[in-house]
This record gives structure tokens, C-alpha cells and sequence, in this order.
């Protein structure tokens, strides 16, 4: 079973300090880590530690930056495929962590449009994610999806200027409580579900539950999230996504427990989590 992810690869700096500095402040951090991030990444990422083949089609590039981030997208078993300009620079994501809660700045996509994308770009994938950076790339794979009848999902993490190039052709959406459309946006008339943290997710009239765990930090929470319902939509349909929505609220906060947003992995191992 092959998936793909379509939109933002960075490399996430994540500092663990006992509070939030205050302004002009020097703190000392309790730990350092520095690995690939990115909502489009982080899903491919959960997607592979849950057994399925992941396709990554974002923007990577060379450089130092693309050099580290290609390697580790290597060493997760993702299949990158890398539509970076020549002189592209993938963007490099601050994070401080303090406790349960966490501040991030970003570059994001915002300077830089990649390459086209190949015509075999989805090939073999039951499921596409798009997450609306690189909105020209999640556009033209959408549109692809749409073709050969593959069911793709929308990472909501925010609005995007232009989004609403992009509703038409998803399937299905999984909005943050944060997701704020413009007031004259149409929304398509599709299966959407809302997360709200450590509350349960709405789904239409339905509350889904999510697990308590003992949190160690929840960067990348959402991510997993997503990535897991992708792997759950390309095995049993758009039919079974309140199922679904259950599967990836454990697995998501089964990532919780562990820092940074690929240490849980590890707990995956044991298969309890494989469809």
C-alpha cells in the first residue's frame, strides 16, 4: 500500500526549555533536536512507521539544509520526490517546547514555487494528502488524484491565500480548532472533521474521543495525525473515516508521550498500530 503526501518539508530546530523566554531573554535549553519537519513530511513520516510505502512530494533542495533533510527523509524509508529550483533553500522551523506547549516560527513556502510535477508522480498510491503549501504543487496533484480516482485529504492546519483553488478537487478535510476560512469561502460539501488538542475531535454531530496519555511534548501531534488517517483512508475508503478519525486520535497521542514529532515511532514496532 502507497500513500503520498504533497506540500512543506523543513527542517524543524526544537529547543526544550523549562518556560518561554521573555523578551530580550537568554534561556539555556534542557535539550536540542534537529530533524525534518513539515505537516506534508511528518505525515509521509507516520505513514512509513505505520508499514505503509510513502511518496514525499515537496520541496527539498541542495545545500546543507537539503543535504541533512534528504538524508534523514532516507534513513525514515520515504520516497522523496524533490521538486526544488536550483537554488532553492528548504526553510528552517524554530520550536521551543515547554512543557505541553510549544512556539514555532517559520519560513513556510512563502518565497519559492517548485518544479512541475511528473506525470508518474502518484503512481501506485491508493491516498493522496495535500496540505495547501506549495498550493501550485497540491493544486496539479490533486487535479492528478482526481484522475485516476484516488481520495485526497486536506491537512487544515490553516487558511492559505488561494486555498480555495484547492477545495474543489479534495475529498475529505481534518481542520485545527485555529483554521479560520474567509467569511465568502464555498466549502465543498465533504466529509470534515475539526481537532481540537487533547479534546475530542467533531466530526459533523459526532464528538470522537481523544486517548490520555502522560504528554512529554506535542510537536508534530497534528501531523501524525493526519498521516495516520491518510494510511487508514487507503485501506478501508472515505466509507470508514469516523473509524478512521478513532485509529489516528490513538496513534496521535500515542506520539505525545515521546519528543519531537518521530520518536514515537519506535512504539510502532510492536504493530499494535498496523492495519
Amino acid at each position: 500500500m502507497r500513500v503520498a503526501c504533497c506540500g512543506l518539508t523543513t527542517l524543524d530546530v526544537v529547543q526544550c526549555t523549562d518556560r518561554f523566554p521573555a523578551p530580550d531573554e537568554k534561556l539555556q535549553a534542557t535539550s536540542t533536536l534537529m530533524e525534518f519537519g513539515g505537516p506534508a513530511a511528518n505525515a509521509a513520516f507516520t505513514a512509513a512507521a505505520l508499514g505503509a510505502s510513502a511518496t514525499l512530494v515537496s520541496a527539498v533542495g541542495g545545500g546543507s539544509v537539503g543535504r541533512l533533510v534528504g538524508e534523514q527523509l532516507a534513513d525514515a524509508s520515504i520516497d522523496l520526490l524533490d521538486l526544488a529550483g536550483d537554488d532553492w533553500q528548504a526553510p528552517v522551523s524554530s520550536v521551543i517546547v515547554s512543557g505541553a506547549n510549544r512556539a514555532v516560527v517559520s519560513m513556510n513556502a512563502s518565497d519559492a514555487a517548485p518544479r512541475g510535477l511528473p506525470d508518474d508522480a502518484l503512481d501506485g498510491c491508493s491516498a493522496l494528502l495535500v496540505d495547501g503549501h506549495h498550493l501550485d504543487l497540491c493544486v496539479n496533484a490533486a487535479r492528478r488524484a482526481r484522475t485516476f480516482g484516488i481520495p485526497v485529504l486536506l491537512d487544515g492546519g490553516s487558511w492559505k491565500p488561494g486555498l480555495n483553488r484547492l477545495l474543489p478537487l479534495i475529498d475529505a478535510a481534518v481542520l485545527s480548532a485555529d483554521f479560520q476560512a474567509p467569511a465568502d469561502t464555498a466549502w465543498p460539501d465533504i466529509p470534515t472533521a475539526v481537532s481540537h488538542g487533547s479534546q475530542p475531535i467533531t466530526f459533523g454531530n459526532r464528538s470522537i474521543p481523544v486517548p490520555e496519555v502522560q504528554v512529554t511534548d506535542t510537536v508534530g501531534a497534528g501531523d501524525v495525525l493526519h498521516g495516520a488517517l491518510l494510511v487508514h483512508l487507503a485501506r478501508h475508503g472515505l466509507e470508514a473515516l469516523e473509524e478512521g478519525l478513532q485509529y489516528a486520535a490513538r496513534v496521535a497521542s500515542e506520539s505525545c508521550r515521546y519528543p519531537g514529532a518521530h520518536a514515537w515511532a519506535s512504539s510502532a514496532n510492536d504493530n499494535r498500530f498496523h492495519l
